[in-house]
């Protein structure tokens, strides 16, 4: 950014600037849709389990959109004082962060999956198996047994 101050070049720096604000406002978003997703994944779960929608669960939600944007204004905050070193090319800390955070609702997610006993909880559980078959045998092996577990619960469904 000072290279841009430097040579007075205000087209540079006004690019450079609206980048970075593009990307943390993109995080912002996620970090947004992932916490209204983790709601609607509880919400479902509570109505799944016969449990009753209670405001505490809803302000809890708010509550913590409200937590994570306090995270984030000092992620960005530690980005605006890195825009002036030349090595820092993008909102690092705000990326960093809105990572972390998704993983953190995606988790809760998942456990919501659990809790409700629907297969997206197996997700990881499939994911982890696929990706450790060494050979082609081994991993069409996985692919059978997740079939098999398919074809078991549309047939459960169906009475």
């Amino acid at each position: 950014m000072l290279e841009y101050i430097e040579l007075k070049d205000m087209n540079g720096l006004l690019f450079y600037i609206v980048v970075r604000i593009c990307i943390t406002l993109v995080c912002w978003f996620f970090v947004i849709s992932s916490c209204l997703i983790d709601f609607w994944s509880g919400t479902n779960t509570a109505k799944a389990l016969g449990e009753s929608l209670q405001s505490h669960g809803f302000r809890r939600t708010i509550i913590k959109i409200g937590d994570y944007w306090r995270v984030l204004i000092f992620a960005m905050m530690f980005d605006i004082l890195g825009a002036f070193l030349p090595f820092y090319v993008l909102p690092f800390t705000t990326i960093l962060c809105t990572i972390a955070i998704i993983c953190i609702e995606g988790k809760s997610v998942i456990e919501n999956s659990g809790r409700k006993k629907a297969h997206a909880a197996e997700v990881p559980d499939m994911v982890k198996a696929i990706v450790e078959a060494a050979t082609s045998e081994q991993g069409a092996e996985v692919l059978n047994r997740i079939a098999e577990g398919l074809s078991k619960t549309k047939k459960h469904e169906n009475y």
